[in-house]
Formats: C-alpha cells, sequence, structure tokens
C-alpha cells in the first residue's frame, strides 16, 4: 500500500513539473504589408503538434518554452522562432524573392509564373506610393524589357506615351489597356494608389486573346485593388512638393538683340518712342516659369469576411503647372466588392471613377499661332507686358513694332483653354462553379467618358481679341461603350496531366457624340459663355457608332510538370473595318520545357528552375478613330440648291473623307523565343526574349490632291513594317540579411524597325511643322522602303561656306536618321535596413533622333525676333570657321535665297535625342513600434522623393523626351472624326518643357 502511495505522489509531481512547463502561447502572422494572413501552418518542429491562423492571422498553441516554431504559407519564406522569453508573437512573413507560385495575368485568366509560355512582364507597383505619379502608366517606366514609356508633354495632366517592342505601324503605337477586364483608353485618371498590379503582355502568343482590338502594339493589364479577409484596415498617404524648369535656353538681350538687328539692316533699328529701352528687360522666360506646387492624398480601406470582401479608395491630385495658369487636378472614387451568394456562386463588381479639371496653355505651336513656349524665346526683351500710356492703343499686352506674334504673356492671360472630364469604368460578374471543374463567369463591363472644353479670348486686352472682339469655343465629347464577356472555363488534373481550358464570346458597342459652338462678338470680357456672343455664330454636330462581335478560346496543357503548350484562337468582326472585310481570325500558339524538372538536371546544383519558351501568334488592329466609316465617302451640308425660282432644297457636298470599302485589319505576325533561369538558390534569376514582329496591311490616312475632291483616305499600305529585337532582365535579390537587403533589377531591349514591301518610288510625309509664321507645312519624316518608321529626310548640312557664310546642303534628300530609340534600358536598386528604404531608378534611351523646330525660329538671323545666343558666334565676315550662317540681310541681295536654304529641312535642326536619367531616388523610413501600436497605429511611414534629377544628354532644347503630336491611335476616341492624324515621332515644335519635381509625404496604416 506504501508503494502505490510514493507512487501515485510521483506521477503527480510529474504531472505538475509538465504543466509547469508547458504553456499557451498566442500570436498573429502578417504579410509584409501588414494584412493578416489566414490559413498560415504553425507547426512545433520535429513534432506533430501544430495549428492554423484563423480569419484575423491570429493563432494560439500549447508547447513548452524550448520549442521552436515553423511558419509557412505557400507563396512566403518559412520563418522559425524560439517562443521562450516571448508572450505574445508578432510574425511577418517575407513574400519569397523569386516564387514561382506568383499568380500572372494573361487575359480571361491568370497562371502560375512558371507555368507561363508566353512574354509577359509584371510591373511591381509598391512604390507608386511614395512617388508623385500623376498617370498611371508612368509607373512602368524602366521597369521593364522592351517597354519604353515617354511624356509626350511636360504639361500639368499631359498625356503619356506608351510603347511595347517598338512602333506597330503608321496608326499609331500605344497599346491596348484593359483595367480589371475593361477595353479602355484613357487610363490616367485612375490613381495609382488604388493599383495592385500591372502585367503587359508583349507577345502574339500572350495578347493574342485580345484579336483585333489593338493588341498588335501589346496589352497593358491593369489590375486595381480589392478586399481581403480579415479585419478593417485603412491607410492614408499624403505627399506635397514642387516642380521646376529643368533648364531655360539662353537668348539675346537688348544690346544683343539691336547689334544684331543693325547687321541684319545696315543701320539701327528704329524703335518708336513709347518703347523703354533703358527700363524694359523682360526674361520672358523668368516671367512665365514657376515653381509649381503638386499635392496628392488617397485614403483607402479594406477588409471582408469568409463570405465577402470589399476596397473603397478614395483620391485627390492637384498639379500646378511650370507655366503659370496651367494646372491639372482630379478626383477619383475606386470601389470593389465581392460576395459569395453560396459556395456555388459569387458576384461582384468594381467602379473607378473619376473627375479632371485642367487648364491647358498652348504647346507645340510656332509663336505667331498661339505658342506660349516658342514666344517666349522669340519675342524681344524691351517688349513691355502692356503698351504703355503714350502708345497708339495704350494697356493692352505688349507687342513688337516689328515681331507680329504676341508676348507670352499675353498668350497666358489673355485667353482661357479649360476642360471638364469625367471618366466612368466599371464592371459587375456572376461566376458559378457548376461542378467541381467547371466555372461559367458573365461580366458587363460599361465606359463613359465625356469632356467639355471651353476657350475665350478676351475682346479688349490685345490686338488679337479686339480684331475679332473677342471669341469663345465650346466643344463636347461624350463616349459611352459597353461590352459583354462570357466565359467558360474548364480545370482537370489528373496523373501527370494538366488541363485550363477557356471558351467564350465578347460583344462590344461603342457610341461618340460631339458637338461644337464658336460665336465672336463680346461687348466685355465679364462673361465669357457663348449666350454674351454677337457675330460669327458656328454650330457642328456628329455621332459615330460601331461595333465588334467575338468568340475566342484558350487551352493550357501540362505534362509532367516539365512540358507546357497553350493554344488561342479568336475571331472578330467589326464595323471599324471596310464592309468588304469584316471578319478576321487571329490564331496563336506557344510552348515551354521546364528543363530543370527532367531527371538529368537532378544533380545540377548551380542553376535552378531552367525554363524554355517558343511562341507564335497573330494580332490585329482596328482603323483609328478619325475615321469611324471608313467605307464610305461621307457629304458634308452645301448651299442651298434652286430647282426653279420657287422651289430651294439643302445642298450637299463631299466631305473630306473618300470611302475605301477594302479597308482590312492591320495584321501582326509574332515570333517569340525566351529562356527562363535562376542562379544562387533563386537570388539571381535571369529572362532573355528574342522578338519578330511582321505588321501587314497597314493603315494609313493619305492625303490626296484636290482634283479628287476629297482631301483624305484610310488605305492599307502594301509593305509591311517589321520590329525585331532582343531584351533580358536580371532580378537579383543581392543582399538578404536580417537588418540589411539590396535587391536590384536591370533591363534592356535592342530594337530594329524598318519598312519593307513598299514601291521603291512611293514616298509618305508625315511630321508637318509650321515656321516663321507660314501656314505652307514643312514635313520632316516619310515613311519610304527600306527605312523605319520617324525616319527623318532632308538635306544635309555641309557646314557654313567661310567665303559667304551661307550654310551649304547635298544636293540631295537623305536619310537622317529616325526618332526610333535603338536601345532602351532601365536599373532599379533598393536597400533596405531597420526600416529604412532607399531606393533609385534610371532609365534611358539610346540612338534615337529629334528634330530641333524652335531652333528654326531662334536662330533663323532673318527677322526682327528675338534669337539664341548661339548666334553671337555667326559669321561675319569671309573667312570666319563657324557653324553659324550670317545674319540673312546683310545689304545683299541673295537675302531671299539664303532665306530659303536656312528654312529647309535638314540635318542642320537634327540632334541627338539619347539620355541616362535618373528618373526616380526616395528615401522612406517605416516607423513600426510600441509607441506607434499605442496610438492605434500598424505601421506609420515617412518619405522624401526627387524625380528627373539629372539627365545627361546631349540636346539643346529644353528636354530630350519629346514625343511630338498627331500621332494616329486606335485608342484615342476624343479624337474621333477630327481628320488626318499625321505621325510626328520626335518633333520639337515647342513642347511643354518637363520639370524636375521634388515631395514628402507620409503614409499612416491604421
Amino acid at each position: 500500500m506504501r508503494e502505490y502511495k510514493y507512487f501515485l505522489i510521483l506521477l503527480l509531481l510529474i504531472a505538475f513539473s509538465t504543466q509547469a512547463q508547458t504553456k499557451v502561447y498566442t500570436g498573429t502572422v502578417l504579410d509584409e504589408a501588414k494584412f493578416p494572413i489566414p490559413g498560415v501552418n504553425v507547426l512545433e518542429k520535429g513534432t506533430n503538434n501544430g495549428v492554423s491562423t484563423d480569419f484575423d492571422g491570429n493563432f494560439k498553441i500549447s508547447t513548452n518554452e524550448k520549442a521552436v516554431l515553423v511558419f509557412s504559407y505557400i507563396g512566403y519564406s518559412n520563418f522559425e522562432t524560439q517562443v521562450k522569453g516571448q508572450t505574445k508573437l508578432n510574425i511577418v512573413l517575407k513574400s519569397e524573392a523569386t516564387s514561382l507560385n506568383e499568380i500572372v495575368l494573361i487575359g480571361y485568366g491568370s497562371q502560375k509564373k512558371k507555368d507561363v509560355t508566353s512574354a509577359i512582364s509584371n510591373i511591381k507597383v509598391k512604390d507608386v506610393s511614395s512617388r508623385p505619379i500623376v498617370n498611371a502608366v508612368e509607373a512602368m517606366t524602366g521597369k521593364a524589357a522592351g517597354v519604353q514609356v515617354a511624356s509626350s508633354s511636360g504639361s500639368p495632366g499631359g498625356t503619356i506615351s506608351v510603347r511595347i517592342r517598338g512602333m506597330g505601324s503608321p496608326n499609331g503605337g500605344e497599346p491596348l489597356y484593359v483595367v480589371d477586364g475593361v477595353l479602355t483608353s484613357n487610363v490616367k485618371g485612375i490613381d495609382p494608389n488604388n493599383i495592385e498590379s500591372i502585367n503587359v503582355l508583349k507577345d502574339a502568343s500572350a495578347a493574342g486573346i485580345y484579336g483585333a482590338a489593338g493588341s498588335t502594339n501589346g496589352v497593358v493589364l491593369i489590375t486595381t485593388k480589392k478586399g481581403k479577409k480579415g479585419k478593417s484596415t485603412t491607410a492614408i498617404n499624403y505627399y506635397g512638393g514642387f516642380q521646376q524648369i529643368v533648364r531655360k535656353l539662353p537668348v539675346l538681350n537688348n544690346s544683343q538683340w539691336f547689334d544684331l538687328q543693325k547687321e541684319i539692316l545696315g543701320t539701327d533699328p528704329g524703335v518708336p518712342n513709347y518703347y523703354d529701352l533703358a527700363g524694359t528687360n523682360n526674361n520672358w522666360q523668368d516671367l512665365i516659369y514657376r515653381n509649381a506646387a503638386q499635392s496628392s492624398v488617397n485614403v483607402n480601406t479594406s477588409g471582408g469576411s469568409d463570405t465577402g470582401t470589399y476596397y473603397l479608395g478614395i483620391g485627390h491630385l492637384k498639379q500646378e503647372g511650370i507655366i503659370r495658369e496651367s494646372n491639372f487636378e482630379r478626383y477619383s472614387a475606386n470601389l470593389s466588392v465581392n460576395q459569395d451568394v453560396n459556395k456555388s456562386i459569387k458576384m461582384g463588381g468594381s467602379i473607378n471613377y473619376d473627375r479632371t479639371n485642367q487648364r491647358s496653355i498652348k504647346d507645340n505651336a510656332s509663336a505667331n499661332f498661339g505658342g506660349v513656349v516658342l514666344s517666349a524665346l522669340v519675342t524681344p526683351e524691351y517688349i513691355p507686358i502692356k503698351m504703355p500710356s503714350n502708345a497708339p492703343i495704350p494697356g493692352v499686352y505688349g507687342v513688337s513694332n516689328y515681331y507680329s506674334g504676341e508676348n507670352p504673356i499675353s498668350l497666358i492671360y489673355n485667353n482661357t483653354n479649360k476642360t471638364i472630364g469625367n471618366n466612368f469604368l466599371g464592371n459587375a460578374f456572376v461566376e458559378a462553379k457548376l461542378s467541381n471543374n467547371i466555372t461559367y463567369r458573365n461580366q458587363i463591363n460599361g465606359v463613359v467618358q465625356n469632356s467639355k472644353y471651353d476657350y475665350f479670348l478676351n475682346p479688349s486686352s490685345s490686338l488679337v481679341g479686339r480684331s475679332t472682339q473677342g471669341g469663345g469655343d465650346s466643344t463636347f465629347y461624350e463616349v459611352f461603350r459597353w461590352q459583354w464577356d462570357n466565359t467558360i472555363n474548364y480545370k482537370e488534373s489528373f496523373g501527370e496531366h494538366s488541363f485550363d481550358v477557356i471558351f467564350g464570346t465578347s460583344a462590344m458597342n461603342e457610341s461618340i457624340s460631339k458637338s461644337t459652338q464658336h460665336g465672336a462678338g463680346f461687348a466685355t470680357s465679364a462673361i465669357e459663355t457663348l449666350n454674351a456672343a454677337s457675330s460669327d455664330f458656328r454650330i457642328g454636330t456628329s455621332q459615330y457608332d460601331w461595333s465588334t462581335n467575338s468568340y475566342f478560346g484558350r487551352i493550357n496543357y501540362g505534362y509532367g510538370d516539365r512540358y507546357l503548350f497553350t493554344a488561342t484562337f479568336r475571331r472578330d468582326g467589326s464595323s471599324r473595318v471596310g464592309k468588304n472585310v469584316v471578319n478576321g481570325n487571329f490564331p496563336a500558339l506557344s510552348a515551354g520545357w521546364k528543363v530543370s524538372n527532367e531527371k538529368f538536371m537532378e544533380d545540377v546544383k548551380w542553376m535552378q528552375n531552367l525554363k524554355i519558351r517558343a511562341g507564335w501568334g497573330k494580332t490585329g488592329n482596328l482603323p483609328p478613330y478619325t475615321m469611324l466609316y471608313p467605307s464610305y465617302s461621307l457629304l458634308n451640308a452645301g448651299a442651298p440648291y434652286a430647282y426653279n425660282s420657287t422651289d430651294i432644297a439643302p445642298g450637299i457636298k463631299p466631305a473630306a473623307q473618300l470611302g475605301n470599302p477594302d479597308l482590312k485589319w492591320e495584321s501582326a505576325t509574332q515570333t517569340n523565343l525566351g529562356v527562363e533561369v535562376g542562379f544562387l538558390d533563386n537570388r539571381l534569376n535571369l529572362t532573355v526574349d528574342y522578338y519578330h514582329k511582321k505588321v501587314e496591311d497597314m493603315i494609313f490616312t493619305l492625303q490626296l490632291p484636290m482634283t479628287s475632291g476629297s482631301s483624305i483616305i484610310a488605305m492599307n499600305l502594301p509593305g509591311s513594317d517589321i520590329n525585331k529585337g532582343i531584351e533580358f532582365a536580371i532580378d537579383a535579390k543581392i543582399i538578404d540579411k536580417k537588418n540589411f537587403g539590396w535587391n536590384s533589377n536591370f533591363n534592356f531591349s535592342k530594337n530594329d524597325n524598318k519598312i519593307v514591301g513598299l514601291d521603291s518610288n512611293s514616298t509618305f510625309q508625315t511630321g508637318p511643322i509650321l515656321v516663321a509664321g507660314s501656314q505652307v507645312p514643312l514635313y520632316t519624316q516619310v515613311i519610304k522602303n527600306g527605312y523605319p518608321l520617324g525616319t527623318f529626310w532632308g538635306y544635309k548640312s555641309e557646314g557654313v561656306d567661310p567665303q559667304t557664310g551661307n550654310l551649304v546642303y547635298s544636293n540631295e534628300m537623305m536619310n537622317l536618321g529616325s526618332a526610333l530609340p535603338k536601345y532602351t534600358f532601365g536599373f532599379t536598386n533598393e536597400f533596405t535596413s531597420n526600416g529604412i528604404s532607399l531606393s533609385f531608378l534610371i532609365d534611358g534611351v539610346q540612338g534615337n533622333k529629334i528634330y530641333n523646330t524652335p531652333r528654326m525660329e531662334i536662330e533663323a538671323l532673318s527677322g526682327y525676333a528675338n534669337e539664341s545666343v548661339e548666334v553671337l558666334n555667326r559669321w561675319q565676315k569671309p573667312g570666319d570657321i563657324t557653324s553659324v550662317p550670317r545674319a540673312l540681310g546683310n545689304g545683299t541681295t541673295n537675302t531671299a535665297a539664303a532665306t530659303m536654304l536656312q528654312n529647309r529641312v535638314s540635318s542642320n535642326y537634327i540632334e541627338d535625342g539619347s539620355f541616362v536619367r535618373l528618373k526616380n531616388i526616395t528615401l522612406s523610413y517605416q516607423i513600426e513600434n510600441e509607441f506607434t501600436k499605442r496610438i492605434g497605429l500598424t505601421g506609420f511611414k515617412v518619405f522624401a522623393t526627387a524625380q528627373n534629377l539629372v539627365t545627361l544628354h546631349n540636346y539643346k532644347g529644353y528636354y530630350p523626351e519629346v514625343n511630338g503630336d498627331g500621332q494616329g491611335t486606335n485608342n484615342q476616341a476624343q479624337n474621333a472624326g477630327s481628320g488626318s492624324s499625321l505621325m510626328s515621332l520626335g518633333v520639337d515644335k515647342g513642347t511643354y518643357p518637363s520639370s524636375k519635381t521634388f515631395t514628402m509625404g507620409i503614409n499612416v496604416q491604421l
């Protein structure tokens, strides 16, 4: 009995001892963005004791203090920690540096990155909240091989051009944008803070699922943020700062200008005594350029339950322009809701809405045609801002007694150019699981875009306004597009086989309306609306409609996690092409081989995840919006026609457009070969692609002779546009320590563009410019067999003749280089240490040319406008060796001939457009400590950013990033029916200069 008593005591001591060593430990598992992760496996190392995190990322586990807990979740690196001394564990899981399980959008579906067989670039957008990005696509700058992002203008809210693997056709080079499954042309209204991911489909095997919607130029898929299951979270992001012009161009002061005029005239220029020559020295660039404020705030909240999620983001952006009175303001909202109706059916949708207010100034125009940028360069400094009291017309904005253009202050303040825009983009869907492997999805998409443009010319404050008693214009555009997509998706895996099959239909209809009104004869500037006009009334309205009907399918097949195959087919029919060629077929094929998964690679340890890809396919492109009814010759209202003395009928006359019922789609055939491979346990990943894209049936708006009765026709050029090149990208996690990390990305692409198959005797002129007040355009570029698009065509300058001082040119016109770059690159680095992050982005282009039209104005040496200080080095006497010709007057008899020579299109005004730029540098500090937790914050970040801080280039203009204007594109509905749109690439016509931007901000996480 005594033995049993001792035995029971021993058992109690053992139980007590065990109870003392075993405790209940709790904690929370979060991702790097501080969102809870449900379903994380929490396992005591070496045992079967484990639990999973709940809906809010919380866990509770009983174990002893010496235990090591292992946290694991798909897509995240495993994390281990010993529980000893910790009462509550707060765990942050890091995303795997090169997770092959990352989901990539491929259009009407998604794939794991490791199974993708085509050329797709995923753009990292986690830094957009710390950068002063206005247009969402600017987030792609320098971050993807083969993707060139360029600002067409530095104006606030200005457009940004995106080219994927070169220029697709004379019809334009802009990609197709798809936002949450909705096809759209306008993404500058989307707040970048609301973007979750950007994927670029670069080759035909990836973009082929979109057929002829515009995918010849690639597809950009933008996904906005959605809610996550878990407790509600709120983030507030704000930044504020200023912009300043990168540089100003030196021009002549009054003394230098008078010396030049005396040399031209042979005598002192006669200047009326009401000009204050001694006291007026207006540096017009100093007067119109300013340090301009820019600010942005975004507030978003998200959350969800087991059955549904939500996300709401609201933002406001205000950007003042570096030219006075120009500005851009945007109010935006994004709402996304998803709800599980039951286990088989879920529904949801998203809405993106923005309202913009923009006041613009006229750029890319000669000073004689209202161009503010050029006016600031050519207006002499002795001209007053307003004419003095003793002038013939006192009080009006100052003008020269010689030079006919208005001064730039007048061009800014004497008129208003205001645009108000509303953009709505939304979708609603229902998705049903018909069985375990079949899913049906029905999605309705809608786009509504409208804008109201108002222009008013003051009737009394300028000589131009007085001559017409002022004037006003009001233009209203509206685009309404609906799209209805139905898809059936089948997924199945058995044995070593896997299938992912999708079939679908898509119907789309778009209506475009436009109305214009004009009036003149305003008695006062107090009322700017057209009801105050009294003369010259003009009214115009137009309506355009078009539609497409499409069928598509895709099969993804995998065998043994080694061999991959994808086949895509789409058939499109559209009213936008000629009535004789309504339908087009667009097939695509691609394959992949995961070499690293072969048995013969089991012992290869220095290389991981080697995959070889190959793809081929066709994509299409519709005619530009400038011609929505290309099959038909259009008519305009004409003068009334009298059949007899009493019967008068309305007359009609031919409009500008001549019909072409055989106008085809543009069709691009593209081949792609790619290799992906990882090294050093996937800390270094390399992707290399070679591509060859051939665009046939290129659409071009041809100018017709007057004898045809019409002025333009849309036609398919007989040749082809070929882009071929190579691109590679390196992603590296160079250092991955607990207290220090260094991530880097470098991408590079080489592209060769050439037109082939055209009649060698055919030349199509593009790139028109207007100089010296002339309304007769000079064409700077050609489309010609054997040369790339954007080829500058003119006379080669052979320098200044030391004896005559005139420029000497070649006898024939020739190729003077192309506006398309041969090389583009981007280099991104991010350093992190204890919450501090430093990142920078360097990008650049090489091998492109720019036509510097302003130099034709400010180095003309022929008139009374101001000139560049470059003319101080002009030829003045026989024997002078210089690159600047003589002043064209000189009292000689060959002035007219010399002027003609100097104003011709030549290499004298073509410059190197290459540049290397520090596009962005950002320093941030993420604060997460007990204090932030006590005040209810999960995180607090402060940051400072500089954009365009340093740009290395040889361009003599304001800035080397010049895209020109007027290039056609299938995606710009606001230009519907506006007539011919000739391509101008790399032509600086007085472009609004780009700016440096400095900002500071905070990000608060609740």
